[in-house]
């Protein structure tokens, strides 16, 4: 080899199959998983361009192919991968994860390892394996029970709410009124509240959502609003968006910041489990299709199919069972 180069990367390629006691295939002619992840992370960018797939699923998706590529190599064919392959991908996986984060893994590894089949890459499906699956609902139940509750008690909601800047305090009162999360405030517009109600599809998924305002609530808006006239109704002290296409946004951030500054801080327990928290307060409602429409969850029940609308009235009863569920918190706040 006159070419060190090429003879280090032949190297690379071949010591990947060698360590499995596999024979190296011809590299001119075989799909290789960095070819694999370089493919479908072109596809799915194609999706972001056109608006299809938002930019932090396709984050997503890189930081499972980076990790997909550390596990199994980056030269091997995807063609010689077997179950022993995916279940050491697997034990790759769960390490430093939560068992739902783990089944997140899983679930975009095979997407990925799906798309070579159904785009002609390879000739057969991947095999695999029993071994390469989601935890099971049994051990989510078990994982949940032993995790602290997501929901914040009435008292720290309180000294939240009392201690809260106008603009925060306004966020609080939209999750706990309709469940709105975190990009679902940082993207909503003066168009959405019409009457003292939001009808907003929920961005994430594009799901309709409508349900009517608590008078704290609209008060709130009026205080914490951009007053310039902008895209957005809320809009940071810089100026701009607090809508973030990231795990970590400003609304977190700051919400965390109020967290500590109460005293009241827990890991895992963010401004998004606000919505949580009125799910479990809307639930005593036992209104559950009231409830999923107005948090912009889709009912693929038969039901959903053939449901037109839902009367404004059951919209309303279940913001005014939580909100009297809250009534405490907000009293003279």
């Amino acid at each position: 080899w006159r070419d060190w180069q090429a003879a280090l990367e032949r190297f690379k390629f071949e010591i990947e199959y060698l360590i499995r006691g596999k024979v190296p295939p011809d590299p001119e002619s075989t799909l290789t998983v960095e070819d694999l992840v370089n493919f479908f992370l072109e596809h799915r960018q194609e999706k972001v361009n056109c608006g299809e797939l938002t930019q932090r699923s396709w984050d997503d998706y890189r930081r499972t192919s980076v990790k997909i590529v550390a596990s199994l190599g980056r030269h091997t064919p995807v063609s010689t991968l077997d179950a022993r392959d995916f279940q050491t991908l697997r034990s790759d996986l769960s390490e430093g994860l939560g068992l739902i984060a783990l089944g997140n893994e899983i679930g975009r590894c095979r997407v990925i390892f799906n798309f070579a089949y159904k785009n002609d890459l390879v000739e057969k499906p991947v095999k695999m394996g029993i071994s390469f699956d989601k935890p099971s609902r049994k051990s989510l139940r078990k994982e949940k029970a032993s995790q602290p509750k997501k929901v914040f008690e009435l008292y720290e909601l309180r000294w939240l709410l009392r201690t809260a800047n106008p603009q925060m305090r306004c966020f609080m009162l939209l999750a706990l009124n309709g469940g709105l999360g975190n990009s679902d405030i940082g993207q909503l517009e003066p168009r959405h509240i019409e009457d003292g109600w939001i009808d907003y599809p929920r961005p994430k998924t594009l799901v309709e959502r409508r349900f009517p305002l608590w008078p704290e609530t609209l008060e709130a808006i009026e205080q914490g609003r951009d007053t310039n006239p902008r895209k957005y109704l809320f809009t940071t002290k810089y100026g701009q968006t607090w809508y973030r296409d990231s795990s970590a946004g400003p609304l977190s951030a700051e919400f965390r910041k109020l967290c500590e500054q109460c005293g009241v801080h827990q890991p895992g327990r963010g401004f998004y489990s606000l919505r949580h928290q009125f799910r479990t307060f809307a639930d005593g409602s036992r209104d559950k299709v009231a409830i999923d429409r107005i948090m912009g969850h889709l009912d693929s029940s038969m039901g959903g199919v053939y449901r037109e609308w839902i009367e404004p009235d059951r919209l309303q009863a279940v913001v005014d069972f939580v909100r009297d569920w809250c009534s405490p918190i907000w009293w003279k706040v």
